[in-house]
């Protein structure tokens, strides 16, 4: 009978945190959609300039370590950061 009882408070107690990390992840997605669309208006940041020039002149780990003293990107964020770069050039 105990087992029962613990059993099922445990599965209630489960349920309720996926409901709780499924509210969570909704309202995450939500706010980085809004901040995507808040974000699309503002100009490119002047540091991007030398950056992009470093791209054009082939030094790309020049480029990914201008944008992680800049932005304070990790490596792995400043070496994405600059492949977009690319990608839109």
């Amino acid at each position: 009978m105990n087992i029962i009882l613990l059993v099922s408070v445990i599965v209630v107690f489960g349920f309720l945190i996926l409901t709780k990390l499924d509210a969570i992840e909704r309202r995450l997605a939500r706010q980085q959609s809004m901040l995507n669309q808040l974000t699309q208006n503002f100009p490119e940041p002047p540091a991007n300039d030398e950056i992009l020039s470093l791209i054009h002149a082939g030094e790309s780990i020049k480029a990914v370590k201008l944008s992680r003293e800049m932005y304070g990107f990790s490596l792995l964020e400043a070496k994405e950061y600059v492949d977009r770069l690319k990608e839109d050039i």
